[in-house]
């Protein structure tokens, strides 16, 4: 399979089968011609060494809370432009489930000035050798 053509069109199937080889499952809001905008489930499989596109409608993009993602089926190696498959249409579908339903895990924020300061205390302690014994333990720095 050669992926490293322009894949700005793709041919389109009607059906898939879940033990087919899937490189890549996408569900994005995109424009409707019926008005509101909707969210759609796109999965590019594998049909005579090309990719071709299969398109679900999932319905209106208000009725989700997850955000738009994409989930790889497939790697591409750089040098060559081919392209080795690893995943099936199914197995895509199930964490495609998956991650509708529990959503994006989220990371806790973090405060990257604090985080910098505390780095250049402890640096700081650490080059005097600053020690501190207490209840809880002790730090012995140097």
């Amino acid at each position: 399979m050669d992926v490293g053509d322009d894949m700005s069109l793709l041919p389109s199937t009607l059906e898939v089968s879940y033990d087919e080889p899937a490189f890549n499952l996408s569900e994005l809001v995109q424009p409707s011609p019926l008005g509101a905008p909707r969210r759609f489930q796109i999965i590019l499989v594998i049909r005579n060494d090309d990719l071709a596109e299969y398109r679900i409608d999932l319905g209106p993009a208000s009725d989700f809370t997850a955000p738009e993602f994409r989930i790889p089926g497939g790697i591409v190696d750089e040098s060559t432009g081919r392209g080795e498959i690893l995943h099936t249409v199914g197995e895509l579908k199930d964490i495609a489930i998956e991650m509708r339903e529990r959503g994006m895990p989220t990371l806790p924020k973090r405060d990257i000035w604090q985080e910098f300061y505390d780095q250049q205390e402890e640096q700081e302690k650490s080059a005097i050798g600053y020690t501190i014994f207490g209840p809880g333990g002790s730090t012995v720095r140097g």
